[in-house]
C-alpha cells in the first residue's frame, strides 16, 4: 500500500474507536487501517501528529484476537551530549528510561492498573534493539519505535526476524536523527524503496497532522526555516 494525498480531518461520527480511541484526523486513521491490513508498517512525521499513541491504540485493539503480545522496541542511541552513563539492574530497568513514552501512552489508552496487568502477564514485553536480532518472532506486533536511528545493515537483519502472524511497525522522524553520521538512517531510503510497493505499507504525516498543540507545526516551521 502506497502514500496516499492528505486528506481532511474526519468528522468525528466519521472515525471508528479503537480501543477507547477515535482517530481525530484522516491521516491517523489511514494509519490505524493500514496496521490492521498490512503486516509490515513504516511511519514518519514530526512530533505532536500522534504516529506512536495511533499505533500502541491500534496495536492493544488487536491483542487477544490473533496477537499474543505487544513487543515495543526501542533503538536506544543516546541523543548527542545528553549520555546517561551506566545503569544498574536488570534488562527492564535499564530500558525504563528510553520506553517511559511507550508505558505513559499505554497508561492513557487503558489505564495505569490495565497496563501493569499487562505487562505482568508478558503481553506486553519490552525489548532493546539487539535483543530482537537473533529472535524468530511469532504472533506478535514488534513497535519499533525511533527507527530514523536504525542503519541500513541493521533494518534488513530485522525483517529477517519476522515470523508467522506477526506484524511490524516502524515509528520515526527524518529530522530527529541522533546518528552520528545522519546519512546512515535507514528511514528515508525505505521510504523510498517501499513507497509504491505493496510488500510494506508507508505513511509520512506533515505538521498539518500535528494534533497535540498548534504551536508545535509553528516552531518547526521556523527552525526549518533557520536551517535548525
Amino acid at each position: 500500500m502506497g502514500n496516499k494525498k492528505d486528506r481532511p480531518r474526519l468528522p468525528e461520527q466519521h472515525s471508528r474507536l479503537v480501543y477507547n480511541f477515535r482517530a481525530k484526523s484522516a491521516k491517523q486513521q489511514e494509519l490505524i487501517d493500514m496496521i490492521e491490513e498490512q503486516e509490515i508498517v513504516v511511519a514518519t512525521g514530526p512530533a505532536g501528529t500522534g504516529k506512536t499513541y495511533v499505533t500502541l491504540a491500534t496495536a492493544l485493539s488487536l491483542l487477544g484476537q490473533v496477537y499474543r503480545k505487544v513487543i515495543l522496541v526501542k533503538s536506544v542511541t543516546p541523543i548527542p551530549g545528553e549520555e546517561i552513563g551506566f545503569l544498574k539492574g536488570g534488562m527492564e530497568q535499564k530500558m525504563e528510561p528510553f520506553v517511559m513514552s511507550y508505558m505513559w501512552n499505554i497508561d492513557k489508552i487503558c489505564g495505569p492498573d490495565s497496563s501493569k496487568d499487562l505487562l505482568n502477564k508478558k503481553m506486553i514485553e519490552i525489548l532493546p534493539l539487539a535483543f530482537i536480532r537473533g529472535l524468530s518472532i511469532d504472533n506478535s506486533i514488534v513497535i519499533i519505535d525511533e527507527a530514523q536511528n536504525i542503519d541500513n545493515h541493521t533494518f534488513k537483519t530485522i525483517m529477517t526476524r519476522i515470523g508467522e502472524n506477526s506484524k511490524y511497525i516502524f515509528l520515526g522522524d527524518t529530522e530527529q536523527i541522533d546518528r552520528k553520521h545522519k546519512t546512515e538512517s535507514c528511514l528515508a531510503t525505505v521510504l523510498e524503496i517501499f513507497s509504491d510497493s505493496d510488500l510494506i505499507g508507508t505513511i509520512e504525516f506533515t505538521d498539518e497532522d500535528c494534533v497535540r498543540n498548534p504551536i508545535i507545526p509553528k516552531i518547526l516551521a521556523k527552525l526549518r526555516s533557520n536551517n535548525i
